[in-house]
């Protein structure tokens, strides 16, 4: 039955994208029986598929393009702006070259180190006041302090002591007086935004993770510049016989174990309980 809206409808039908991809479902199920048997995905793989699977529908598609150049690069697009729709990216190998280079390592000689930062003494997010009457409080209530804690474990599960860097400079009072009255069995130092930095990362160095780490160790850390300086692999390779490897940038959040695994989950459960 002919339809009797006017040819100009906004709701006529056909508006959108056309699909170029009429087998998307089946390339769709190769990519994810692909990566769930944890094998290598490249786009030149999801080519090559198509290549192989459907014969009748790569050569139209390539000659509807300009030259031989620009088919390639166009199919090349299409079959990456694919994965990309359905939540494909890229991803380094960096966990195969960390396991295959270090994997045969025992695993009390896998180490890895993070920082985090402490707050406490913390104001309330809401107080009680009286109605009508002055909701002000003292000025030296209305910040938080902060420490970091530089925690270090190895991949048999043994816990390194804890490195706690506390807001002061070095020789003044704290550091010379109230750091020597802190619990034993952990390191101290001070700095002056309570950060790492160049010279606190030494001390983690050399009073202790030169105590407790074995000859031939490597130490997995983030990209903070004090951790991967010159001087940092070098006191690493020289001092304790072991080898310093660097996350990928701004791969923490995902790959980082500390950060996701002990630092992520406890912060949550803090802030759930309002501590």
């Amino acid at each position: 039955m002919a339809s009797k809206r006017h040819s100009r409808h906004t709701t006529l039908g056909g508006q959108g994208c056309r699909e170029l991809l009429p087998f998307k479902d089946d390339l769709l199920a190769y990519m994810r029986a692909k990566r769930d048997s944890e094998e290598h995905l490249r786009v030149f793989h999801l080519m090559r598929w198509v290549n192989t699977n459907h014969k009748e529908w790569l050569p139209q598609y390539l000659a509807s393009k300009k030259n031989e150049a620009v088919a390639y690069q166009s199919f090349r697009s299409l079959m990456h702006r694919f994965a990309d729709r359905n939540r494909f990216r890229h991803h380094m190998g960096n966990a195969f070259h960390f396991w295959s280079t270090y994997g045969h390592y025992p695993r009390s000689q896998i180490l890895n180190v993070d920082e985090t930062g402490v707050y406490f003494d913390m104001p309330p997010g809401m107080m009680l006041a009286e109605i009508g009457k002055s909701s002000k409080y003292k000025k030296t209530t209305k910040h938080s302090e902060r420490l970091t804690a530089v925690m270090t474990i190895r991949a048999d599960g043994v816990k390194l002591p804890i490195l706690f860097i506390v807001k002061g400079k070095p020789g003044d009072t704290i550091d010379t007086s109230e750091l020597p009255t802190y619990p034993p069995g952990h390191v101290y130092a001070v700095q002056e935004s309570a950060w790492m930095d160049d010279r606190v990362w030494d001390i983690y160095l050399d009073e202790l993770l030169t105590a407790h780490v074995e000859d031939s160790s490597v130490l997995l850390v983030d990209n903070l510049a004090c951790h991967v300086s010159d001087k940092s692999y070098y006191k690493v390779a020289e001092t304790m016989f072991s080898v310093l490897e660097p996350l990928p940038p701004n791969s923490t959040s995902r790959c980082q174990p500390l950060d996701v695994g002990v630092m992520g989950p406890l912060k949550a459960m803090l802030k759930q309980r309002g501590c």
